[in-house]
């Protein structure tokens, strides 16, 4: 079978990356924490920087772990991920996925009744009270880093492209360290705006964080389809044939 992610590879990884530095754990907080931060513009920017560096380990961290039990499953069972039967799961996993993120939308979510920024909101209210302590900041990251993990498709997805590469352990590890960096890269970079404008840099922070709130509850829409779309496409073909009677069981 060829790989569900052959396409992707490094660059697949760099673009995931990029989407997941577009999260409310590693955009929308640390930007209000900019903005409500208590005390000069370099003890704010220092204080969220340790927020990101905390979520920026938690997440390198946790890769690491999925990646050392997912290499020895793909060298015991990889194989069988070319059975016809596994295709056709698959196949109906990526169609279910399509039609997943349309239910994900944020305009879908508000026909329903729903807030699509209502999660957003809830980490401005953790964020404003966390500020000002350092100790709170670290709970506060580690606490976002686990509620979000189980939602972080991207960084999912990434998972499954290294374990893919059959690039090891170690080599994995070094890659995983350029993702998480890139992850938080945006968030650090607005740091240093702080840093050097400090109060002058209001007014971009402001724009940032309304247009990161109302990212993040439409990107994850987009990851979960695209995502969808690409496990549809190198499955479809195979399942067919198998059920058209084109392949043997």
């Amino acid at each position: 079978m060829e790989s569900l992610m052959d396409a992707a590879g490094p660059l697949g990884l760099v673009l995931l990356a990029l989407v997941d530095s577009t999260s409310i754990g590693t955009l929308v907080i640390p930007v209000i924490l900019l903005v409500v931060g208590r005390g000069g513009a370099l003890r704010v920017a220092g204080r969220t920087l340790l927020y990101l560096a905390v979520i920026g380990v938690f997440y390198l961290l946790l890769g690491i772990a999925l990646l050392a039990g997912l290499l020895p499953l793909i060298g015991s069972f990889g194989h069988l991920l070319a059975a016809p039967q596994v295709m056709l799961v698959l196949a109906v996993a990526g169609v279910l996925l399509i039609i997943w993120s349309f239910r994900l939308d944020p305009k879908s979510v508000a026909k329903r009744g729903g807030d699509p920024e209502a999660a957003a909101r809830r980490w401005t209210s953790r964020a404003h009270r966390a500020s000002g302590r350092p100790s709170l900041l670290i709970g506060l990251a580690l606490t976002a880093g686990v509620i979000e993990a189980a939602s972080m498709i991207p960084y999912l997805a990434a998972m499954g492209i290294l374990a893919d590469m059959e690039v090891g352990l170690a080599s994995g590890s070094l890659l995983l360290i350029g993702y998480c960096a890139v992850m938080i890269l945006p968030g650090a970079l607005l740091c240093g705006v702080r840093a050097l404008l400090g109060g002058r840099a209001d007014a971009l922070l402001d724009r940032v964080h309304e247009w990161a709130v109302k990212n993040a509850a439409g990107s994850l829409s987009w990851v979960v389809g695209i995502i969808g779309v690409l496990i549809a496409l190198n499955t479809v073909g195979p399942a067919l044939a198998w059920l058209t009677g084109g392949a043997s069981p």
